[in-house]
């Protein structure tokens, strides 16, 4: 990268994004560390540059696994000279706050001769990365339990009229069938309703079904 040939210059290329970048030679340790990088992460260039990126990173991926070892995602990727996808990786500041970093990486060789392996590219996604937390706590949190009714808090007659009603039997054949005045059905299925929550005999029947009433 030496600007010859259409090439890109490494400083230019650090210099002219706004993402974090650490270029790491490939022994891990870092060669050149961006003024993005400074700001998203805390440390400053003549702090970095020379230590092991892992040691400087020592990130988490979302599953909370160690993600800087010898078995470091980016790593592996450039001593195959494969392309490195985004993934999500939790470390810390300098200061010593929780940051989540969504990262890229460039590789670009291998070996002794190779004095940039890998270009790793970083931006903070923390804010992002809390709301979308929230959001599934939200969805998987289970409901609220409600209070199911349940034939206990019913009375044995209640239970009757609850029969009569999923008859579709209007008050004047229950009260007939059961030898009662009309108004008595009435305070019945009102009481019926009151137990239930509910505020008619068609979802009154509803509730029962769903309950097995």
């Amino acid at each position: 990268m030496n600007g010859k040939n259409g090439s890109v210059n490494l400083e230019a290329f650090l210099a002219g994004t706004a993402d974090g970048v650490s270029a790491v030679d490939s022994d891990g340790v870092i060669v050149a560390w961006n003024a993005a990088a400074e700001r998203i992460l805390g440390h400053r260039a003549n702090e970095v540059v020379g230590r092991l990126c892992g040691d400087v990173l020592d990130a988490r991926d979302a599953a909370g696994n160690l993600a800087c070892s010898e078995f470091c995602t980016v790593r592996n990727h450039a001593k195959r000279c494969e392309p490195v996808h985004h993934f999500k990786l939790k470390t810390k500041t300098s200061a010593g706050d929780p940051i989540w970093l969504d990262v890229s990486g460039v590789t670009l060789g291998w070996g002794p001769d190779a004095s940039v392996s890998w270009i790793l590219l970083f931006r903070d996604l923390t804010a992002s990365h809390e709301i979308e937390s929230n959001v599934e706590d939200k969805t998987t949190t289970s409901p609220p339990r409600v209070n199911q009714p349940s034939p206990g808090k019913l009375t044995r007659r209640e239970l009757q009229i609850l029969w009569f009603m999923k008859e579709g039997a209007a008050t004047a054949t229950i009260a007939d069938r059961l030898s009662i005045s009309r108004s008595t059905v009435r305070n019945h299925i009102q009481n019926i309703f009151k137990k239930l929550d509910v505020h008619s005999c068609l979802e009154a029947v509803a509730v029962a079904n769903r309950c097995g009433l």
